[in-house]
């Protein structure tokens, strides 16, 4: 029983993370190298927030397979973002006890929106990838470190940058895709 939220949370976290497509990327050394290359963290830190969100997610996962693929798990140098559509208040506290007592968290941040008709919309998933092909063209930016949760039309932009100008160069990529009804910047400059 263990083995399968195991897997069910490895499963999960490979769709949270989005891991890139491309075989040398996914697969092989040299594709963890370049992935640390793109991150503004260090490699180090790259592997204990890994840890950490695993971590966090297996636990959601074994209390309840389905409400724990609910919740989406995000670290960046130990601080955790915990959010999803989630109308259980029981599994939302669960969910931020689990993750504050988790080792390695500095913080935790929760940002939870009341269950829609569906969990995910198409419209959603369309927006998603307006975001993102919006960010990848912008050579600019680091679009690689910018993960996006869209519910219900509100964007959530979740990741590291290197400046806050990246930070405001992709809260406008975002804004300016039809269907947002909202966006909410919890990505993190490295510099200020």
């Amino acid at each position: 029983m263990r083995r399968n939220h195991l897997l069910l949370a490895a499963m999960a976290l490979a769709v949270a993370f989005a891991l890139p497509a491309t075989p040398a990327s996914a697969f092989t050394p040299w594709g963890a190298i370049y992935d640390a290359a793109r991150d503004e963290r260090s490699v180090g830190d790259i592997t204990a927030d890994k840890k950490i969100s695993t971590e966090i997610k297996t636990a959601l996962v074994d209390k309840d397979g389905k409400l724990g693929l609910a919740v989406k798990v995000y670290c960046y140098l130990g601080k955790v973002t915990l959010l999803g559509q989630l109308g259980d208040d029981k599994f939302k506290d669960f969910a931020t006890a689990t993750a504050k007592k988790t080792r390695g968290v500095k913080s935790v941040a929760t940002y939870w929106e009341a269950p829609g008709k569906t969990d995910t919309t198409a419209a959603d998933v369309e927006i998603a990838a307006r975001i993102r092909t919006a960010l990848v063209a912008d050579k600019n930016i680091s679009a690689t470190q910018i993960e996006q949760e869209v519910f219900g039309g509100k964007v959530y932009l979740i990741g590291m940058v290197r400046s806050q100008k990246d930070v405001s160069r992709a809260m406008a990529h975002a804004k300016g895709v039809k269907g947002v009804t909202g966006v909410v910047s919890l990505l993190i400059p490295s510099k200020k």
